[in-house]
């Protein structure tokens, strides 16, 4: 199988050793440059007018982010220990390749973080006993609209009491005057949404709340990990109340520990909230509507088919 002219590129100016960046080819909605620098060590940077998100790989690969005097942004990448060049080599060959697709500067961003997630996800073990990098980011973000959005109507303690889903009940939340709302998290090229039950979407005055939360490094501003939310909630409620036990006994549920390192190294930041209105004409499979001996529903929703159902979008980062 012939290599991808951007890797034959890259190799060949290892295999050179001369310091220095060069431009690969220029039909890409993203600016890539390869090279090598003083040292030796493969180097790659990635430019873009888009402020992107600071991406964390591991300790083996120097990040940094910066402007140039152009007032481009560019994210760059350099190998720490040469053992590893052809994992390095092949995990930014993905996210080229993916990236060229895309049809404009914002989604090849989008395309590169993902690929730099997924890569980070496959190569870093993850201790037994703890969420998935799925389950994590689903419930980062319902602590986060709990911050950010529900105790700004209502006490953190009416908030608490209103977080239903790790209760085992079909909506993550219920409020009297506004109704169930249920969120999902995902990243930041999904384009699908996963409903885990015929239920999940079959209540009256219900809400979709649709964030997008990248996985980034601590020094990201707006970045947030569980402790760091629980910590936060934890702070707005009085201890003696019930809601604050009712808060611990939630997490306890959810057999979440959070003395896991796994939790505190996991950093997200939640660039926008989308609210969907789930109305009878929302594309769903709802429990009132299956047949008898029908169940254990799983399916999923392509975003851009319930556009017309978007209610309002905010921007966070």
């Amino acid at each position: 199988m012939s290599e991808s002219v951007f890797l034959t590129s890259w190799r060949g100016h290892i295999t050179l050793g001369q310091p220095g960046l060069h431009l690969t080819e220029g039909n890409h909605p993203l600016q890539f440059f390869v090279g090598v620098t003083e040292n030796g060590n493969p180097r790659v940077v990635v430019r873009s007018s888009a402020k992107p998100i600071k991406p964390t790989l591991s300790n083996l690969v120097l990040v940094d982010r910066y402007q140039d005097t152009t007032a481009r942004w560019n994210v760059s990448f350099t190998l720490q220990d040469r053992k590893f060049d052809e994992v390095f080599l092949r995990l930014f060959d993905d996210a080229h390749a993916r990236s060229a697709a895309a049809h404009n500067e914002e989604d090849a961003l989008a395309r590169v973080t993902a690929a730099l997630d997924e890569w980070r996800r496959l190569l870093k073990p993850r201790p037994s006993g703890v969420l998935s990098m799925e389950e994590l980011r689903g419930l980062v973000g319902e602590l986060w609209l709990m911050l950010h959005r529900f105790s700004l109507e209502r006490s953190m303690d009416e908030t608490v009491e209103g977080w239903l889903g790790p209760l085992g009940l079909p909506q993550d939340f219920w409020f009297a005057g506004s109704g169930h709302s249920e969120a999902k998290s995902i990243g930041p090229a999904t384009t699908r949404v996963k409903i885990s039950s015929a239920h999940q979407l079959d209540a009256e005055d219900l809400e979709l709340l649709v964030l997008r939360a990248a996985t980034t490094s601590e020094g990201t501003a707006g970045a947030v990990s569980l402790p760091t939310l629980v910590g936060r909630i934890r702070t707005a409620l009085d201890e003696e109340t019930v809601a604050a036990a009712s808060f611990d006994s939630r997490l306890d549920r959810l057999s979440v520990n959070l003395d896991e390192a796994f939790y505190a190294d996991t950093w997200f930041v939640v660039a926008s909230v989308t609210d969907f209105a789930v109305t009878d004409e929302f594309p769903a499979i709802r429990s009132s509507g299956l047949a008898p001996g029908l169940g254990h529903v799983l399916y999923e929703i392509e975003l851009s088919a319930i556009e017309e159902f978007r209610t309002a979008h905010l921007v966070v980062a």
